[in-house]
Order: C-alpha cells, then sequence, then structure tokens
C-alpha cells in the first residue's frame, strides 16, 4: 500500500524516534532535487513529492523535538 502525503497531514506512526532518520533521509532527497522519497512504515509505503517538502521539514522538527526531550511527549496508549 502506498500513500502519498498531503500538505498538512501527515500520517501516524508507531514509533516516532525510529523513524525520525528515515523522515531525515527522505526530506534531504527532496532538499537535493529528487522528484519523490519514499519511506517504509510497516507494511505502508509513505510518499513525499517536491510540493510536500515543508510539511517534511515540519514532521522532522516536531519528531526532533519529541525525541531529543525538548517538545511535548506522546503516549500511545492500547
Amino acid at each position: 500500500m502506498t500513500i502519498c502525503t498531503t500538505p498538512g497531514v501527515m500520517p501516524s506512526v508507531d514509533n516516532p524516534c525510529a523513524m525520525l532518520p528515515q523522515l531525515r533521509a527522505a526530506l534531504y532527497q527532496l532538499l537535493a532535487g529528487e522528484a519523490r522519497a519514499q519511506v517504509r512504515n510497516g507494511e505502508q509505503w509513505l510518499t513525499w513529492h517536491q510540493g510536500n517538502a515543508k510539511a517534511l521539514q515540519r514532521e522532522v522538527r516536531r519528531l526532533e523535538a519529541i525525541c531529543e526531550g525538548t517538545g511535548p511527549r506522546a503516549v500511545r496508549v492500547r
């Protein structure tokens, strides 16, 4: 399954700190001029295009704040 993300809408991930390096790599691909970048999230493939670079950058910064302990903490309840 491939999910194309739309501006301002980011899919939820189970482990944001584990996903952060992959999202950073996708962001760097887009910033380097690639037309699209893909990241695997379990059974899903997340795809970003050049037009989504700003949204992806905001998500990377948000996850950095969470994972580095400087932002709000998320708790997942099952």
